[in-house]
């Protein structure tokens, strides 16, 4: 009974083996082989396009085609373009499209021919806010039968909009936004979508020249009081070095100055990192400039100064650091203010070797979208450090004028609009007079 039992069970396993390969013979081949899925927008709730690419099996053509998107992406709006390509020649395919659910259906008319790189291309896909990564279900008909493309690697990803992104996106509905953007200058410079997404980014690079600034002037103070001793001292040689110095670096470009920096010294062997060479390249260059600052400043102050420190039994180093050198930094304070700015501003120049600064930050932003804005943008946040300094710096000097020799420079009349109208008329009026 065993031995029957054993028999049958052979047999049945045999014949079921037998059935699946008779099967699996009889029906067609995979069609589809190497597909791939790509997105053109890296960020949620945006209008994507989809890119869809396949190679037709060499016995099996394709005569329809099925994507299903993930739920929550918006395929009402959605259309395709198809196209095969076999080898160099571009052929353009008819498809009827449907929608129905989250299946993009597509039927080819004629089927697409056996060997050929399918490409369909579905535009006007809303994705969701949230980033992620999915999966794009992909069938296929063949031969008069269904198939799917499972275990083919179909997933895709994107981020998630950021605050200023959906910012952004709601300034872009409002109404008044387009009657804005329909004037050509206003479109060009003053874009209010690129207001909203270009500031947050660019406030990263404005940090940074702020760090450069912050960390080079410093520096350059210090390399500039050396040199103004250097240039004033009684030792030839000390002199020779500091004027060469002060003339060289004064005489040639900042600009020429940062690429040898970061050009030359990397082929000659010397590496740095990028931030350290960008400030010592600032210090160095702004040093020169206040170095004839500060000389300027040492020798404006009256001798009888240091003869009466000398006198006191002070040595010439703490009649300088005591008596000569505050004063002088009273004096010329305004001017290594205006000097901070000036260099404040040249590290705009670092953007020419890949420093990714203010001006770096807004240069991408305008290559990548095609607008000026952002480089308003990065005029205002110059503006937020140099207008209130220029401002302190005028009455610093006013103020300095009013202590060395008692009175300060007159201010002029504010006078209001009413008051200049009513000049105007009384100006106006006799000759009115006359001429009745």
């Amino acid at each position: 009974m065993r031995h029957l039992t054993r028999a049958l069970i052979r047999r049945g396993l045999l014949g079921a083996a037998a059935a699946v390969l008779f099967l699996v013979a009889a029906a067609p081949a995979f069609a589809l082989t190497n597909p791939d899925v790509t997105i053109n927008q890296q960020v949620g709730g945006e209008s994507t396009r989809f890119t869809f690419t396949a190679t037709t099996d060499k016995d099996a053509p394709v005569s329809a085609l099925t994507l299903r998107f993930p739920e929550g992406f918006d395929i009402r709006k959605a259309y395709a373009n198809v196209v095969t390509l076999q080898g160099l020649k571009r052929t353009t395919v008819k498809a009827s499209t449907s929608v129905r659910g989250q299946d993009f259906q597509l039927a080819f008319d004629p089927a697409i021919g056996p060997g050929s790189e399918l490409r369909v291309m579905v535009y006007s896909v809303m994705t969701p806010n949230v980033g992620g990564t999915y999966a794009l279900g992909v069938k296929y008909e063949s031969g008069g039968q269904q198939r799917s493309a499972e275990g083919a690697d179909l997933t895709f990803s994107y981020v998630t909009a950021s605050r200023s992104v959906k910012l952004s996106r709601y300034v872009d509905q409002q109404p008044w936004v387009a009657k804005w953007n329909s004037v050509t200058a206003l479109n060009l410079f003053l874009k209010p979508q690129l207001i909203v997404t270009s500031a947050p980014l660019m406030f990263t690079g404005w940090l940074m020249s702020l760090a450069l600034v912050g960390v080079g002037f410093p520096l350059a103070i210090i390399g500039g009081l050396m040199l103004a001793f250097m240039k004033m001292s009684k030792i030839p040689p000390l002199r020779w070095i500091a004027a060469a110095y002060v003339n060289v670096i004064r005489g040639t470009p900042l600009f020429l100055q940062i690429f040898v920096a970061f050009i030359g010294l990397p082929i000659a062997g010397v590496h740095a990192p990028w931030f350290v060479t960008g400030f010592v390249v600032l210090a160095l260059n702004s040093s020169a400039y206040l170095a004839e600052i500060f000389r300027a400043g040492i020798q404006s102050i009256h001798k009888g100064q240091l003869e009466a420190a000398l006198s006191l039994g002070m040595t010439y180093p703490q009649a300088m650091q005591h008596v000569i050198v505050p004063q002088t930094v009273k004096r010329v304070l305004p001017t290594m203010t205006s000097e901070f700015i000036l260099l404040f501003k040249d590290t705009a120049l670092l953007s020419a070797v890949g420093v990714f600064e203010l001006m770096m930050y807004g240069s991408n932003i305008v290559a990548r979208s095609g607008n000026l804005t952002p480089f308003v943008v990065a005029a205002v946040y110059y503006l937020l450090v140099t207008t209130p300094l220029i401002n302190w710096v005028g009455k610093l000097e006013a103020r300095l004028a009013l202590a060395e020799h008692g009175q300060g420079a007159p201010e002029p009349k504010r006078r209001s609009l009413w008051d200049l109208l009513a000049t105007r008329r009384a100006l106006t009026r006799p000759a009115i007079e006359a001429e009745e």
